[in-house]
């Protein structure tokens, strides 16, 4: 019997409509998915990050299969996954049908997957752009239903994904949802509406993270360090100065003050930042992913 049949229904740590975030709870990460079937349609940045956590949390390789636009690509992908090549014929025994085709692919591609659709299976759709009354609407009505918008650090374990599911889906759906998610980083229940939002604080802002690190190595290389160690610094400064921020709770603003003394380095530093139009400019890149994100919803 597959997982998402035999998966009791258990409460989620808060109801459908609630607005708070929540890490995945232990009973999702010691769910057993090795007999879990898994189909994902559109293994390219998101949905071979989605792999990646999936095959994390436990599903096995040969139960995990790649569906890409060739059968060339399905193969290749694959391989340098470490899941199987498969084919939409797979998608009549899956358990759970992930959907990470790119958005404007949706139209041609989520039709075609509702004659093989179990009745009960999961669809999990980890597209952009999109709306769970669209996405119902292109698979006929289905009602297992669950939308998921995550990161690209999802890959490593370290990402954020927006749990959405349709108001027809199980708990038994959406808690198939979070055990394949279990290994993916921080889950959090926003409302739909939310997720544009979640678009610039999460999904786009990586990006973000990685043009400000780009832009300190490179000072640092002017500054005379070589960039091998100056990508080792810079790295392990980011990832040190936010792990501070998660362990000790402390409000940013707080921890910013303890390594700011007067008239010091860090201060003059912060002060630069500031004149630059650090915030402003952060604000604006995550607002313009936030509208973006509107528009290709069709809002």
């Amino acid at each position: 019997m597959s997982t998402h049949e035999s998966t009791s229904t258990h409460e989620s740590t808060s109801t459908r409509e609630s607005t708070s975030s929540q890490q995945t709870t232990p009973e999702d990460a010691l769910a057993d998915l090795s007999s879990t079937t898994v189909v994902v349609v559109g293994a390219g940045n998101m949905g071979g990050a989605f792999v990646t956590a999936a095959l994390a949390a436990g599903v096995a390789p040969e139960n995990l299969r790649i569906v890409n636009s060739s059968e060339e690509s399905s193969r290749r992908a694959a391989e340098d996954l470490g899941a199987t090549p498969g084919t939409l014929a797979d998608v009549a025994d899956a358990d759970a049908v992930v959907i990470g085709v790119k958005p404007y692919q949706l139209d041609a591609v989520v039709p075609s997957l509702r004659e093989h659709l179990r009745e009960d299976a999961l669809v999990l759709c980890v597209a952009a752009g999109t709306t769970l009354a669209a996405l119902g609407e292109l698979l006929g009505g289905h009602r297992e239903l669950v939308r998921a918008m995550p990161n690209t650090p999802m890959s490593v374990g370290e990402g954020v994904t927006q749990l959405m599911p349709s108001p027809e889906a199980s708990e038994a759906s959406v808690a198939l949802a979070r055990a394949l998610l279990s290994a993916s980083g921080l889950v959090v229940d926003l409302p739909e509406d939310k997720g544009h939002a979640l678009i610039g604080a999460a999904g786009s802002a990586p990006a973000f993270v990685f043009t400000m690190i780009d832009a300190m190595i490179d000072e640092a290389v002017r500054q005379g360090i070589p960039r091998p160690e100056a990508t080792r610094i810079v790295l392990q400064t980011v990832k040190g100065s936010a792990v501070l921020l998660q362990e000790t709770g402390d409000h940013p603003a707080v921890a910013r003050s303890q390594v700011m003394s007067p008239g010091g380095t860090t201060a003059e530093g912060v002060a630069a930042l500031e004149r630059g139009g650090i915030r402003a400019a952060l604000a604006g890149a995550m607002d313009a992913a936030a509208s973006r994100s509107r528009t290709m919803s069709g809002e």
